[in-house]
């Protein structure tokens, strides 16, 4: 071998040495099987690689970038390594339950299924114009909230997706579970406990995954389930194009084409109107959750003059598309037993006679209730409130009433002055820490001393103006 040849050999066996990836499979540290879409990233970086289905990983990109790398999958315990290992063995976490007596009651369960039940048809797909596709990137994170309309109390038993057959049907996908605060109508805590993984077949099916081990619990307000999307092994990415045509006031009927890229597979999406579905979409950016559809009321009673057909957007003709999700809940049949309960409209009715509002006095958390109080006292309706945002016991409306005949239905301003301060006062001590169950659906707010009780039901928060002394405003003016 001449000198220039050994020189070559030389340079092409060093090329070698350097391109050769070294890959690392990461495993569950008791069983010794391999865990499946383990995140690897740079500490205080948002870079990172995840771990395929077999829970292999080449961590050379990132060894590149960092001395040390942190390790983490949902179910395991945290780990920093410093330097490259062919295997990185993960320990499960466990929750230690407190010593406490148990007390055997017998109950009678229900099950229920919450969230979205309705799926889109092949056939839809391209007369909805692809609206009812929701398709996403490798390690994209999206979450529906599933509120609690009957007020239930219990566990999810499963947790269903229905999966297109569009993109890669097959592709494996997470579950994440998200609880929902008494306070903020917002993805919250991450409550999954496990690393929950499932996969479609062929697509146009409900994919069900049973999570009923795991006793995640249904909160009053409901409850976020997120899916975080993955490339498909065989084929990573895909590109779906549909055609529809639109009617726009300048050039008439004009066709139009829609490309769907993602990763992985594709989930269904049905609509329904704003009204109905405010709050139901987010997205996960830049380490903060976002609320989808929001910024559509900014739209609402302006005119459309795009389209040839006249168009206003309200709350209940725009239609928003809601991911094809559901929970199956296992809850305990109870009677409300709380001393609370609705006011007898028809009383009320003769004073003044209000339709109830939802979009503009929303009740699904403490803190929705409070800024719609607020809002309706502004506005002096004071029938609104004490018809749609209050419970009553025994014969309090009765007292409440005659001394609103004598109001003629509304306040003064001396009144609405003192109704104000006492609602303010109560909103500026809203933590989750002042709202403490009694029993049932019967809630106590307790803010420096001073209470108020409060309602879950049908899933709106409502309270007890004998309380708050809403149906008394002098007694609370200095």
């Amino acid at each position: 071998m001449t000198k220039f040849q050994l020189t070559i050999f030389c340079l092409f066996f060093s090329f070698l040495s350097f391109s050769q990836t070294i890959k690392t499979v990461i495993l569950d540290s008791t069983t010794n099987t391999p865990i499946a879409f383990v995140r690897v990233s740079i500490p205080g970086n948002e870079t990172y690689l995840l771990s395929n289905s077999k829970g292999e990983i080449s961590l050379d990109s990132l060894w590149m970038k960092s001395n040390t790398l942190s390790v983490f999958c949902y179910g395991y315990e945290r780990k920093t390594i410093s330097k490259s290992q062919t295997t990185i063995l993960l320990s499960p976490t466990f929750k230690e339950l407190k010593e406490s007596k148990i007390v055997v009651v017998k109950h009678k369960y229900g099950h229920k299924k919450l969230g979205e039940t309705a799926h889109p048809t092949p056939r839809d797909e391209k007369s909805d114009h692809g609206f009812n596709i929701l398709t996403g990137n490798n390690g994209e994170l999206r979450s529906v909230w599933i509120p609690n309309e009957k007020s239930l109390k219990g566990y999810l038993e499963k947790v269903n997706v229905f999966i297109l057959a569009m993109g890669q049907p097959s592709a494996y996908f997470r579950i994440h579970f998200y609880a929902c605060s008494k306070l903020k109508l917002e993805p919250g805590e991450e409550i999954t406990s496990q690393n929950i993984i499932a996969k479609g077949t062929t697509g146009n099916e409900w994919v069900t995954v049973d999570v009923s081990s795991l006793r995640i619990p249904l909160s009053e307000n409901g409850i976020f389930v997120g899916i975080e999307w993955f490339d498909y092994e065989v084929n990573t990415s895909f590109s779906d194009t549909l055609t529809f045509r639109v009617n726009y006031v300048d050039s008439g009927w004009v066709n139009e084409k829609r490309v769907y890229k993602g990763n992985g597979c594709v989930i269904g999406r049905e609509f329904d109107t704003y009204r109905k579905n405010k709050h139901k979409n987010w997205d996960f950016k830049n380490q903060s959750w976002n609320d989808i559809y929001i910024n559509n009321e900014s739209r609402f009673y302006i005119p459309d003059t795009m389209f040839k057909f006249s168009y206003t957007p309200t709350p209940d003709n725009l239609h928003i598309s809601i991911p094809c999700i559901n929970v199956d809940v296992k809850y305990i049949k109870q009677k409300n037993e709380s001393e609370f309960e609705d006011p007898k409209k028809r009383k009320l009715n003769r004073i003044e006679k209000v339709k109830e509002d939802q979009f503009l006095y929303p009740q699904n958390t403490v803190s929705e209730l409070f800024n719609s109080l607020v809002k309706a006292i502004e506005k002096n309706e004071l029938i609104y409130v004490l018809k749609y945002l209050c419970v009553y016991k025994d014969e309090q409306l009765d007292d409440i009433v005659d001394e609103v005949k004598q109001w003629e239905g509304k306040l003064s301003a001396k009144d609405q002055e003192s109704c104000l301060k006492w609602i303010k006062h109560f909103q500026a001590g809203l933590t989750e820490e002042n709202i403490s169950l009694v029993e049932g659906n019967e809630f106590l707010l307790n803010v420096n001393g001073e209470k108020v009780y409060l309602l879950h039901e049908k899933g709106k928060w409502k309270l007890n103006p004998y309380s708050s002394r809403i149906y008394n405003p002098d007694s609370y003016l200095e």
